[in-house]
């Protein structure tokens, strides 16, 4: 938004030089981006918050000036405007999108340049000059935040007014030699025949006041914001009259603009006023709200002590309705141009402003010390975060919002998903149901840039029908662990990815033997390299690596790409045990190895189930030393494993006789029930 000094000054005496004007704005809530000089303006670059349209015109801003530096607003006076008796014939057929249209129509007019400084102004700001008739419509918009427009009243057939929706198909040529194709959500001003103005955003073409037009239809109307945000967007048109209509105008001032408009066209094009009808579907006549507040709660809330007088002329100057009682509590009636003033709070902040943000006090806040314990879950989540980053893992913070193209890239397409009604953009139009494609689009970010090696992690929100759940995904490619002592360096696997998720699991005391893998099928995983996760039996997540075909949806090439993502908040509800103290066992330990040829569909799981459920209490861990597929077995069904078993007692030195016993004794159930051979 940009005001013209030398204009401001025909309402508001200003003495103060422009770059202290400007801080004065600016500790107001009027943040000025910008000061220029044209010609021998200055001219003020402002950036007006959505909630304040009433400062998107010269008088708004001079009141707020006016009140900054307590100066009276001179407001410009109108002359009597002699209305006719005849009517326009104005027909309002959409009542939603037009509360109240004013249209007098004026013939016998002089179509010719503006006056001199009239133009000064309109061009400092930026407008170009047309003909007086538009100019003034031009002058009052800026002047007054109101936009008019004006129609060639001879152009108009059937010399009628329909405001109304636009017809599905229905064109319109606008002043900018544009032809436009309207929909059902458009409203327009038409005439019997046709449309001639998409209301509140550019009028049409065909009515358009020119040097031949001798009689006129001046228009001034309040038309719904949401109906012209809509009809703007949809047209990718914007205007100086759509800017304000979209951000709301004030009811009051579609008259008072009106008034304004028609005293300077009489004056500088003279003419005589035949018609003049005011159309309204609602006074719009809201109940004035009462803000009742007491001066000690402004001081309070302040730090600071103001008198009852300074707080009553800053409202005064604001054109509030203020009465003030001996008890020093104020009753406050905001003006219809200040929708924004609602409660207690909003009284306060425009004494606040008015008096200056830096004017107030400093003072530090006095803070009660109470103690309020985390919750489980956040010091779960840090404690995650904590292990995932000591692995070696970088944190990544990704967008909630996706489109449907990553997932169809992820394999994801039938997923259930939450689709944003009115995105802002295609690559937000919807909630992301998984962590997959957000992952993969830092892995393609940063490949694309020479990393190769990548480690990501997030804990972050995914969102379905049934609500939005926390998740950690981890996501790894390239080489596992760099070693210049190493000829070979390996690249990341399911193994891996599958420690990662398990050191996580463990850390949050959640004992190994309640976790488990199932073999399984997904998606976007590769066959026989994917699992699901399972706590105590129910599926918490996933785990494997990404299929060659969606690596190359993502343009992820010559890279092994592993994934887990994992549902916390099932991790978060599960009933965690206590941690114990053990303490280290004095006696030595055994190690036996078993070497057996078992089936190759038979799992780690599977063996460490049968291991431990044998009843001992000397087996003190289980692992798998290395695995063989090759010669020298029963078949090709079979592959080979070395399992070296290690024992041990707090009781006593175990005997030779009672490891052999228990050792013998798990082996055959290995034999039994998974149908191992011993090697």
């Amino acid at each position: 938004m940009k005001i013209s000094l030398r204009w401001i000054k025909d309402y508001v005496e200003v003495q103060i030089p422009p770059g202290s004007l400007a801080d004065r704005l600016t500790m107001a809530g009027l943040e000025v981006e910008d000061i220029s000089s044209v010609g021998d303006d200055t001219v003020f670059t402002i950036e007006i918050t959505p909630n304040r349209p009433d400062c998107l015109n010269m008088i708004g801003i001079a009141r707020e000036i006016s009140a900054v530096l307590n100066k009276d607003l001179i407001l410009p006076k109108i002359g009597k405007i002699s209305k006719a008796d005849a009517k326009c014939e104005i027909k309002i057929e959409d009542k939603k999108g037009c509360l109240r249209y004013i249209g007098t129509v004026i013939e016998n007019i002089s179509i010719k340049q503006a006056p001199k400084e009239m133009l000064k102004r309109i061009n400092s700001l930026g407008l170009r000059a047309i003909n007086n008739i538009v100019d003034i419509t031009n002058f009052c918009l800026l002047e007054t935040g109101q936009p008019l427009h004006a129609f060639d009243y001879d152009k108009l057939a059937g010399g009628k007014i329909f405001v109304r929706r636009a017809k599905e198909g229905e064109k319109i040529v606008t002043i900018d030699d544009v032809e436009r194709v309207l929909d059902t959500s458009i409203l327009v001003i038409a005439d019997e025949e046709k449309p001639v103005a998409i209301a509140g955003i550019m009028g049409g073409k065909v009515t358009e006041v020119t040097s031949a037009t001798k009689k006129i239809l001046l228009e001034s109307a309040y038309f719904d914001p949401i109906l012209i945000r809509k009809a703007s967007r949809k047209l990718g048109l914007s205007s100086d009259s759509s800017y304000r209509f979209e951000r709301g105008v004030d009811y009051p001032t579609v008259e008072k603009c009106s008034n304004r408009a028609l005293s300077l066209i009489l004056k500088e094009a003279g003419g005589k006023i035949v018609k003049s009808s005011d159309v309204k579907v609602s006074d719009r006549k809201a109940e004035e709200k009462e803000i009742v507040i007491e001066k000690e709660t402004i001081d309070s809330f302040l730090g600071t002590e103001t008198s009852v007088a300074e707080i009553k002329n800053i409202f005064d100057k604001l054109g509030f309705n203020v009465k003030v009682d001996k008890k020093k509590i104020f009753t406050i009636v905001p003006p219809s141009f200040r929708s924004d003033i609602v409660q207690e709070v909003d009284i306060i902040e425009e004494v606040a402003r008015i008096i200056g943000y830096d004017n107030l006090p400093l003072s530090m806040p006095s803070i009660k010390v109470s103690s309020i314990a985390e919750s489980k879950e956040i010091k779960l989540r840090k404690k995650v975060k904590q292990i995932l980053i000591s692995q070696g893992c970088s944190e990544t913070v990704t967008y909630t919002m996706i489109n449907q193209k990553h997932l169809n890239d992820s394999k994801l397409s039938d997923i259930e998903k939450l689709k944003i009604l009115n995105p802002l953009s295609q690559d937000q139009e919807m909630m992301r149901p998984s962590l997959l494609p957000s992952m993969l689009s830092r892995v393609q970010f940063n490949m694309n840039r020479g990393q190769k090696d990548l480690s990501f992690f997030e804990v972050g929100k995914i969102y379905t029908k049934k609500g939005e759940k926390e998740t950690l995904a981890v996501i790894m490619t390239g080489v596992a662990l760099r070693d210049w002592r190493k000829l070979k360096q390996n690249n990341v696997d399911f193994i891996d990815i599958k420690g990662i998720v398990g050191k996580v699991l463990s850390g949050i005391d959640i004992k190994d033997s309640d976790v488990s893998y199932k073999i399984s099928e997904v998606s976007f995983f590769e066959e026989e390299v994917s699992a699901q996760i399972l706590l105590k039996g129910k599926r918490i997540g996933s785990v494997g690596q990404i299929c060659g075909e969606v690596l190359d949806s993502w343009d992820i090439k010559g890279a092994s790409v592993i994934f887990a993502e994992v549902d916390l908040e099932s991790v978060y509800s599960y009933s965690f045990s206590k941690k114990h103290y053990s303490p280290i066992i004095e006696y030595p330990l055994v190690t036996r190895d078993i070497s057996l040829a078992i089936k190759k569909e038979t799992t780690f799981d599977e063996i460490m189930n049968i291991v431990f459920s044998d009843s001992n209490d000397i087996m003190n861990n289980f692992n798998l030393i290395e695995e063989y597929l090759g010669e020298n077995l029963p078949g090709t069904e079979y592959k080979g494993i070395v399992c070296s078993c290690k024992y041990q007692s707090n009781k006593g030195t175990l005997t030779e006789e009672a490891v052999t016993e228990v050792h013998e004794r798990i082996c055959q159930s290995l034999i039994d029930k998974l149908g191992a051979i011993r090697r």
